[in-house]
């Protein structure tokens, strides 16, 4: 086992420079292929979280220690070659979702061994809630027909005369399918990563029940802006309006709800910031 000062007195020939140039090396990789295959809101969101790692790792870089053994660094490097060599070939997006996660169970390994896990949870964690859930979730389940029940309840609401037929929804002038690329599985764990995000960032000195405010509304805010795009989809197709279609559904429009959710998360975090913010003592209270 051997130890030394992780990014301190740091040198070109030392193993952490070699540490942070592998490092840099797998996360370009990762961005250059999420560019070339995945949607705008996905790019963003993997240049964020990994650039959130790279910070908390900045932030802790003077208690950082370089510490591994020879079973450790030998998994952790096979890990990564297995995860590079997949990045040669054909890469499915669900295999690109998991690869930060992977990819920093490995680094973290070769750099600290299996106990050193412990020194990177956070980044780890991060990196867990980049994507993984989103994939998870799309296994376990699939929220289509609760999303084109909620969806329909709106329209209702709204004066439209609609029709819900399981995940279909049914309008005078058309009908619209609730399949599971629109079910809210992206819209709900993406806003999950994001305050998972917020509360590794923001130093908030809160009892544990009142952070687990921040990630269960955070899906519930995903779920209902996916439900709000899915009845607008229903209403422009019943009115053919179908290049507004595409523009809100495949095009750039789709990112407007993305910023939507976004913003709603950023609003709730401020308002429960404000609320949870210790009164201050009121004067003459103490003598």
């Amino acid at each position: 086992m051997k130890q030394q000062a992780f990014l301190k007195g740091i040198s070109p020939t030392s193993p952490a420079f070699l540490l942070l140039v592998l490092g840099a090396a797998v996360m370009a990789i990762h961005l250059t292929l999420i560019f070339k295959v995945s949607s705008s809101d996905r790019q963003i969101t993997a240049m964020l979280f990994w650039a959130t790692a790279a910070y908390l790792l900045y932030e802790r870089k003077e208690q950082l220690k370089f510490q591994t053994g020879p079973i450790a660094s030998i998994f952790g490097t096979i890990l990564l070659a297995l995860l590079l060599l997949k990045c040669t070939g054909y890469c499915e997006e669900s295999f690109l979702i998991g690869y930060p996660f992977l990819a920093g169970i490995a680094l973290a390994t070769i750099a600290s061994g299996f106990r050193g896990f412990k020194e990177y949870w956070r980044e780890l964690l991060l990196l867990f809630f980049s994507g993984i859930p989103e994939v998870l979730l799309a296994k376990l389940t699939d929220p289509a027909p609760i999303t084109a029940h909620f969806a329909s309840s709106m329209l209702w609401y709204a004066g439209f005369a609609v029709t819900q037929k399981g995940i279909f929804l049914e309008l005078p002038g058309g009908s619209v399918q609730v399949y599971s690329g629109c079910s809210g599985v992206v819209a709900m764990t993406q806003l999950l990563g994001m305050s998972v995000l917020f509360l590794m960032l923001l130093p908030l000195p809160w009892k544990w029940f009142q952070k687990l405010i921040i990630p269960v509304a955070a899906v519930a805010i995903g779920f209902l802006v996916n439900a709000m795009r899915v009845s607008l989809m229903a209403i422009l197709v019943s009115q053919r309006q179908m290049e507004a279609f595409k523009y809100w559904h495949d095009g750039s429009g789709s990112l407007v709800f993305s910023v939507i959710g976004t913003f709603l998360l950023v609003l709730l975090v401020w308002a429960l910031i404000e609320l949870f913010k210790p009164k201050p003592p009121e004067e003459g209270s103490q003598s």
